[in-house]
């Protein structure tokens, strides 16, 4: 996946044929996203459709598909004619998509907290509890990880596709920089806002959801002028 590429996926505003549906373009947009988020892509490193495409066994055409969907979340980026790569997520952009995911997903707990299943509230007891061990190596992968797994299970009961796909364009990013920042953030107050969600969602308390959000906000994301 990391020769440099002779074909990069699409500038804006040139044409393509729709792949949105193909399972094929799902495929090949997962098994990107897993390599990205488990380190074997690095920020900075250049990826080649014709050796994606090689490598998966598919056509370069829904390789260029899911590249650019992978661009439009903002863990990937391209020049035309001259490369495609995985992003270089600054703690400043890490910082900004933090500031829309809270907003984003205040609105979210507003909807689902109120219906929030038995099953739900078990896995992400599990996942909180997958996170807190993973403190205890201090192993950013792994910890980005948990805490990306936890938060989905509230994101996936929505009803509303808008405020699903606002989430996820700006989730992998924080998740891509939070690798990347000068310091690690308070994983203290992240696992504690974490349990008082949990037991929100237990008890349908909206009102102790918005207040695990509140926390969650105020967690300072380190940048290059801190």
């Amino acid at each position: 996946m990391s020769e440099a590429d002779e074909n990069p996926i699409l500038a804006p505003g040139e044409e393509s044929e729709s792949f949105a549906s193909s399972p094929v373009v799902t495929t090949v947009f997962d098994t990107v996203l897993s390599a990205i988020h488990n380190g074997e892509l690095q920020p900075g490193e250049h990826i080649s459709d014709a050796v994606l495409a090689e490598q998966l066994g598919v056509s370069r055409t829904p390789v260029r598909e899911a590249l650019q969907r992978l661009r439009e979340i903002g863990i990937i980026e391209a020049s035309a004619s001259r490369f495609t790569r995985v992003a270089i997520v600054s703690p400043q952009q890490t910082a900004d998509a933090m500031v829309v995911w809270v907003a984003l997903y205040a609105a979210l707990v507003m909807e689902v907290i109120p219906i929030v299943p038995a099953e739900v509230v078990a896995a992400m007891k599990q996942d909180h509890e997958r996170f807190q061990q993973s403190l205890t190596t201090l192993d950013m992968q792994t910890i980005a990880t948990a805490n990306a797994e936890y938060f989905n299970h509230l994101v996936a009961l929505s009803k509303n596709p808008a405020l699903q796909r606002g989430i996820n364009s700006v989730v992998h990013q924080i998740r891509l920089g939070s690798l990347h920042l000068p310091e690690r953030i308070d994983l203290s107050a992240l696992s504690e806002s974490q349990a008082l969600l949990v037991a929100a969602a237990r008890d349908h308390d909206t009102a102790a959801a918005r207040g695990a959000l509140r926390m969650l906000g105020l967690i300072t994301i380190p940048t290059e002028e801190d």
